[in-house]
């Protein structure tokens, strides 16, 4: 299989054009030309004349009215952001804006990230929008990713800085113009990416102490057709408590199981998979559990739109296969079971806010009265300059506790988790509102203590 490697991006700063001869070839900088002229760009100088330098930030003259960005986005270095990128001002609230930035990010086949930028224009930017996308590898370090991030964002902000009296001060640096060109690689792994995980934590006092330690694997690989996981996980938790003149008290819980899909693409908007997972939890009093089940999904919009808006529906059916740690209130050691689900999800993600939500419904088909219905969903709002409200909430209606082991629980058992208790439902819940007032200006960064 053969892949490609996108060409390296270019830098915008504001300042003289270089002289280097190298530079200044006509074949190499013929794209760039195209794409200042694309833009139309007021006042740029002729050919072969220098460009003047920026001035001072402090001199710039009232009224040369730089775009004002406000850039909405969960995972950006904001703080680097508007220390690297100064020819625009950086503003606190999307109401004062006339350029939002909104970016979503999901995660790439080989283990990275690809970043969506879309650039929205407002009040005297309106209608001059668009969208870039920044793909970061799984190889990169977070400042690599940070620092890619930034770069895209610096690009896609030309053109409205070039729609100011910024315009004549912008000048185009195109990086090490030998690499632009696509180059074919044979890759070896066949877009298979592996990662080994380890990690713990240890606490520790006169009389308790409590350590936790999980391991595991991930094998996945994603093209546009397929999407496979392969995930063994490990879970051991330990936790002791002295008490003078008694017995020790020491609890150990493991959690260990295997998580495993291998999907299908139908198309922009039919997905067709099977699942299949294994799971161990004396919590649950689950000796062993083996659940197998196909599934297809339908999205209502284009997979391609997933990044800022996504309502799907999914169908499984399938077997699921337990032994249990003691007997149940049911009077059983192990039972196979057919079951089914239906799950529907939103995402939506606008300037405006966000909203994601779930609903989830579970049945065993040898007993329609077993079942298990979850919804969890979250809402944000920006009500007006500098308002926001943020709603969560999640509930869960349980009927299909059929691993519950039989006889009393003690208090031990409880307070120690070791032991899940009997519930006919399970709710929790969110609310935030907050207002921020003052200057909309976010420019200066202050990184002293």
């Amino acid at each position: 299989m053969r892949t490609v490697h996108p060409s390296r991006r270019s830098l915008v700063r504001p300042g003289p054009v270089r002289s280097d001869p190298v530079r200044r070839s006509p074949v190499r900088l013929g794209p760039v030309l195209g794409f200042l002229v694309a833009l139309s760009i007021p006042g740029l100088p002729a050919s072969g004349q220098e460009l003047p330098e920026a001035p001072a930030a402090d001199t710039l003259p009232a009224g040369y009215a730089a775009p004002l960005v406000y850039l909405d986005c969960n995972r950006c270095d904001g703080t680097h952001i508007r220390q690297e990128i100064t020819f625009v001002n950086h503003v606190r609230d999307p109401g004062a804006a006339d350029v939002h930035v909104l970016v979503t990010d999901q995660p790439t086949g080989a283990g990275g990230r690809m970043y969506t930028l879309e650039f929205l224009g407002r009040g005297r930017f309106l209608g001059v929008d668009n969208t870039l996308t920044y793909h970061s590898l799984q190889s990169n370090t977070q400042a690599q990713e940070r620092d890619g991030v930034t770069r895209t964002l610096e690009l896609g902000l030309v053109p409205y800085a070039a729609r100011t009296p910024l315009g004549p001060l912008l000048a185009v640096h195109l990086q090490t113009p030998d690499d632009l060109a696509p180059t074919e690689v044979e890759d070896p792994w066949r877009q298979w990416t592996f990662e080994l995980y380890l990690g713990g934590n240890l606490e520790q006092e006169t009389t308790q102490g409590a350590w936790n330690a999980r391991y595991g694997f991930y094998a996945n690989r994603v093209t546009e057709e397929w999407k496979i996981r392969l995930r063994p996980y490990f879970n051991n938790n330990v936790r002791s408590i002295t008490r003078e003149g008694e017995e020790d008290i020491r609890v150990s819980q493991r959690r260990h199981g295997f998580d495993s899909y291998l999907i299908r693409s139908v198309g922009e908007h039919w997905g067709v998979g099977i699942f299949g997972d294994y799971i161990t939890t004396q919590r649950d009093n689950l000796r062993h559990q083996v659940t197998l089940t196909p599934a297809v999904e339908y999205s209502f919009f284009p997979y391609s739109e997933a990044t800022r808006r996504q309502v799907t529906l999914a169908y499984r059916v399938g077997l699921e296969a337990s032994e249990y740690f003691e007997e149940t209130i049911f009077e059983r050691m192990e039972e196979d079971r057919l079951l089914h689900s239906l799950d529907g999800s939103v995402e939506v993600l606008q300037p405006w806010g966000s909203i994601s939500s779930g609903l989830r419904g579970v049945q065993y088909l040898h007993d329609t009265d077993f079942y298990r219905i979850t919804f969890n969903g979250s809402v944000s709002f920006r009500l007006g300059l500098g308002l926001s409200v943020n709603v969560g909430g999640s509930y869960q209606r349980i009927n299909d506790q059929l691993g519950l082991p039989r006889g009393d629980a003690s208090l031990e058992d409880i307070l120690l988790e070791r032991r899940r208790l009997a519930t006919s439902y399970r709710t929790s819940g969110s609310i935030a509102l907050s207002y921020t007032f003052g200057s909309i200006f976010t420019n200066v960064v202050n990184p002293r203590f």
